[in-house]
């Protein structure tokens, strides 16, 4: 499995189908395919990307990604039946990742069917099978670890999508009114309502 590349860009191409030649230390050259959003150093320049080896019986694929979660978030999108990873690369290709999660959190298939190549029903097989699987960002990054921890309580309780989201927000809302409330106390005065 090849996940991380550095090395000299040797070319790039930026089209329909986006990839970046990178040629490593070991003397070794790579073509990867890039969403084409990305904006590449110029040839000559040291670039890195997170990878997915992707493998077929009549080809080998190598994916990057600048960021290790946009790698993660491709892995989870292939996963989806009937999504192979150039329409995965053609969803982030269109949007970003935080947009990629509002639009299946909230269920808008017909935005995500933008996408070319990708019709409505592949757009509702996507959200029907990844909507409670994407992390929700409630505040960010930072997110406060009682309510990551009743997150985690309310997803093993079989909370997910939009009533998790109500349920995480509510809990939020308690806490800034009683930063001293204990989890245990959250996790009751949420169910309860």
């Amino acid at each position: 499995m090849i996940s991380f590349i550095t090395g000299i860009i040797q070319k790039t191409n930026l089209a329909k189908d986006s990839y970046v030649d990178i040629l490593t230390q070991s003397g070794i050259a790579y073509r990867i395919s890039i969403p084409n959003s990305y904006l590449c150093p110029p040839k000559g320049d040291k670039y890195s990307l997170y990878t997915h080896f992707h493998v077929r019986e009549d080809a080998q694929t190598l994916y990057g990604f600048e960021k290790e979660e946009e790698r993660d978030l491709f892995e989870l999108l292939i996963t989806v039946s009937g999504i192979g990873p150039k329409i995965a690369l053609a969803i982030l290709s269109t949007f970003s990742k935080p947009d990629l999660e509002t639009v299946i959190n909230e269920g808008d298939a017909r935005g995500l069917s933008r996408v070319s190549g990708l019709g409505l029903k592949g757009a509702q097989k996507i959200i029907l099978e990844l909507r409670g699987k994407i992390d929700l960002n409630i505040k960010d990054s930072k997110e406060d670890s009682t309510v990551k921890d009743l997150k985690e309580a309310l997803k093993s309780l079989g909370f997910s999508g939009d009533i998790l989201k109500e349920k995480v927000e509510l809990g939020q809302k308690m806490l800034d009114e009683d930063k001293d409330l204990e989890i245990e106390e959250l996790i009751k005065n949420v169910l309860s309502r």
